[in-house]
């Protein structure tokens, strides 16, 4: 039997170096065949003419613009792979057999929209705090019940994204694996963590808490607006602010952010109101389910120590 063909998407913006690692330990990657497409958000530093000249086998997409993570969309369109496996430019597979292990679990599951991967950080070998959350109840189709993958590395089954579309073209970054993971769900697929598929990632710990930037504060209201039912988003909307405001007043958010990112959530909002798309009950309430789970739950050792042999 042929295996199924994979498409292995990066995005870029200057980490040359990052880039060239990623792309070396793809080059060991086990399984075969698969290609390499990368797009180049308008980097100004060489990252593009370092993958023409050292790495011919990658399909390059240069962009005149930075466009964020919705970038992605860009290689998803082309990709000619049955699965997709994202990995972020400072990204790393877990080990050679990265891609075999999406595939399997893809094969194992015709219902499976995502693999979630473990996230595991580079410099301290600790499982990241913005690694996918689950439910570590008994495993029914491989896997754990999850709501969203981290873009660090996570495999995407190409099927389901040619029934419900892309990343989100106004969000530019933060909340889009989200966004797009609670489209899944509610078309009928599924979204599943496998804490033995792991990751590497290679920025520092505790240099990026997604949620607390501008677009993590602005995307999240978006979120909430297009996907609950309105009684339920003016309540979700109502809380955000409060927990938002006591943050401020430890001194944890400045206000200024809070209230820019407020502001434009509204001024720039008007189309999320108007294509609101609510999810069904069922999807909202495991949403809701799944947020009260964290990402450790003995299933993945607490400390792997990082070796470039295994990636």
């Amino acid at each position: 039997m042929i295996s199924p063909q994979v498409s292995v998407i990066t995005l870029a913006h200057n980490r040359r170096e990052n880039v060239a690692e990623l792309l070396c330990s793809l080059r060991r990657q086990s399984y075969e065949p698969f290609e390499v497409i990368l797009i180049d958000n308008n980097s100004d530093d060489g990252t593009a003419s370092m993958v023409k000249e050292d790495f011919p086998e990658v399909n390059l997409i240069e962009l005149e613009d930075n466009l964020g993570t919705v970038a992605y969309n860009h290689g998803l369109i082309c990709a000619k792979g049955k699965y997709l496996a994202i990995i972020d430019d400072d990204g790393l597979p877990g080990d050679e057999n990265w891609i075999q292990q999406i595939v399997e679990c893809f094969d194992g599951n015709p219902l499976l929209g995502v693999v979630c991967c473990n996230v595991r950080m580079r410099d301290t070998g600790l499982i990241a705090h913005d690694s996918p959350q689950f439910i570590p109840e008994r495993r029914v189709s491989g896997g754990y019940p999850a709501v969203a993958f981290n873009g660090t590395g996570a495999g995407l089954r190409a099927e389901a994204l040619s029934e419900v579309g892309f990343f989100n073209q106004g969000y530019f970054m933060m909340y889009l694996e989200l966004h797009l993971c609670t489209r899944l769900l509610d078309a009928g697929w599924e979204v599943r963590h496998f804490p033995a598929i792991e990751v590497w990632h290679s920025r520092p710990s505790g240099s990026s808490y997604p949620a607390m930037s501008f677009f993590g504060l602005r995307n999240y209201y978006w979120y909430v607006w297009e996907f609950y039912p309105c009684p339920m988003a003016i309540l979700e909307t109502l809380h955000e602010i409060s927990s938002r405001l006591k943050l401020v007043i430890r001194g944890e958010l400045p206000l200024r952010s809070l209230i820019n990112a407020s502001f434009s959530a509204i001024r720039e909002g008007s189309h999320i109101i108007r294509s609101r798309k609510p999810v069904s009950s069922e999807v909202l309430a495991y949403l809701r389910s799944v947020r009260h789970w964290g990402n450790q739950h003995g299933l993945a050792a607490k400390h792997r120590q990082y070796s470039s042999r295994n990636t």
